[in-house]
């Protein structure tokens, strides 16, 4: 009875770290630092409480009509949530303000962006999710439908439901479990034993195999956001080949290829096959209708 006490305690210890993240005001916590970092940690929670009222500052004057003043308090905010970011701490309540920063000003690429890199940090944040929801709603291309199916998200909910670090730490601890077992289990010949080794063996599996597939879909696949009003997609990697089709700030992009100042792009949006006929949607077009060259200065990456 012992034993088993001590095998779940130690499946609960990832688990408690799991809860939702705090609102927007928090003091950021480096998740990621930088070695070489700039600025000390006392200065980045100064520029984060500076930056959260100039933000608070903007929404007062939005409502009071007084706009000007309120983009002075908004631009002001974006430097100070830059400052911090640049100065090697990476926290997704960072990025998650950012980006509400952004969609204030009407920047709604750049907004995308930064709730897209945040989401890496608190994938169960709902004020998130519904704030993304909102941004690629108003954008002006209409994103085709590659909305992953309930059942799928259901079935494999720790994928969608943890991070990159806490799949980590349940990787690890099932690991250290794994290892404990198998180390009673020399000394003390239970018959149990050795379906609770291959339980944990399996999950563990499981664990590392999800892992592998979060590490891919960040860091392995090259995602980008337009971040200007509009631009066009070539058919060559340079002014002089002919435009394909126009696409709009917020547009998300697959990054397949690059050669000097331009990006091979695959396009997540309908887009135009011919002069006055624009592909729906749901529309089943060839892929290559949405593939082109796009030049590096227009696209931020995730």
């Amino acid at each position: 009875m012992k034993i088993r006490l001590w095998v779940l305690y130690l499946l609960l210890i990832p688990c408690l770290n799991f809860g939702i993240p705090n609102a927007h005001c928090e003091s950021p916590k480096s998740e990621i630092r930088n070695p070489k970092s700039k600025i000390p940690k006392d200065e980045a929670v100064k520029l984060f409480a500076d930056a959260n009222e100039n933000y608070l500052q903007a929404m007062k004057l939005i409502a009071s009509k007084n706009t000007a003043e309120a983009d002075q308090h908004l631009r002001e905010a974006t430097v100070q949530y830059e400052a911090i970011l640049a100065g090697g701490f990476k926290n997704g309540q960072v990025y998650y303000n950012l980006g509400n920063t952004y969609y204030r000003r009407g920047e709604l690429g750049k907004a995308i962006v930064n709730y897209r890199r945040a989401a890496r940090f608190m994938p169960r944040n709902a004020d998130l999710n519904a704030n993304l929801r909102l941004v690629k709603g108003v954008t002006e291309d209409k994103e085709l439908s590659t909305e992953i199916p309930v059942v799928v998200k259901r079935i494999f909910f720790w994928l969608f439901l943890l991070n990159r670090n806490e799949l980590s730490i349940v990787a690890v601890s099932l690991y250290v479990a794994l290892m404990i077992v198998l180390f009673v289990s020399n000394i003390r010949k239970y018959a149990w034993f050795r379906r609770v080794f291959i339980g944990f063996s399996s999950a563990l599996f499981v664990a590392v195999v999800s892992l592998g597939i979060k590490i891919y879909l960040e860091q392995g696949v090259s995602r980008g956001v337009i971040v200007t009003s509009k631009c066009e997609v070539r058919y060559g990697p340079g002014e002089e080949y002919e435009p394909k089709f126009e696409i709009h700030n917020g547009s998300e992009c697959l990054i397949e290829g690059e050669k000097d100042d331009w990006y091979r792009v695959y396009v997540k949006v309908g887009v135009k096959q011919d002069k006055g006929s624009d592909a729906s949607p749901g529309e089943k077009i060839s892929s290559d209708v949405r593939r082109g060259w796009l030049q590096k200065k227009y696209v931020d990456m995730m």
